[in-house]
């Protein structure tokens, strides 16, 4: 049984603090934004409510 992703949308500003550079790789080259919040991410999965940026 795998173990579920947490999304960047379930992070708290605590967690970004203690692990900003982790935090830096999933949003460089961001090519997704959240429909929710819109905190953006390289990848679909990080985020609640997924959208494509760009055109």
């Amino acid at each position: 049984m795998g173990s579920k992703v947490k999304t960047l949308c379930e992070l708290k500003k605590d967690c970004l603090k203690e692990n900003l550079q982790e935090y830096k790789k999933l949003v460089r080259d961001a090519r997704f934004v959240c429909k929710k919040c819109g905190r953006a991410a390289k990848d679909a999965e990080r985020l609640c409510k997924p959208a494509p940026l760009g055109s």
